[in-house]
């Protein structure tokens, strides 16, 4: 059985630098998108039709900025993994660290995707074959500010 916490490098570039010299909180969404669509690409392989990739659209994003992230040229570690799995919907939490093994994290987040049918503009029921893949990678909440997790 897989890790459920699914680890990606992802580079820094000069433009995600703002004038106070730190990544500017709108390019962490672009950041959690890298790590996103590299954890896809491995999680949903392609290799045959029971396993496509569900077409998805993001309904939410919720992040916790907790550091300051100073830009610099070594890649940074973004951790997903799933949080809730609905009938058309699951959920990501995200954790942006400068190493897998580094305890400062600079972000903690959480996107709501949705399984959507191009076609006719609704959204679809998750495949099951999708549920089984998105249930290897399933792991705890993710303990945002205003949503506590209930360890209950």
């Amino acid at each position: 059985m897989p890790n459920p916490l699914f680890h990606v490098s992802v580079p820094l570039r000069w433009s995600d630098m703002d004038a106070l010299r730190h990544v500017n909180n709108v390019q962490f969404l672009r950041l959690l998108e890298e790590a996103r669509i590299l954890a896809f690409n491995e999680w949903f392989d392609g290799s045959d039709e029971a396993h496509e990739r569900p077409r998805l659209l993001i309904a939410r994003a919720e992040i916790d900025y907790l550091r300051q992230l100073h830009y610099r040229h070594e890649p940074i570690c973004i951790t997903t993994w799933v949080t809730r799995i609905a009938g058309a919907s699951f959920d990501l939490g995200y954790e942006v660290r400068e190493t897998p093994d580094s305890t400062e994290v600079f972000a903690s987040a959480e996107t709501t995707q949705v399984a959507f049918d191009m076609d006719t503009q609704r959204p679809t029921r998750l495949s099951e074959s999708a549920r089984t893949i998105l249930q290897q990678y399933a792991g705890p909440p993710v303990a945002l500010k205003r949503r506590p997790v209930d360890h209950t």
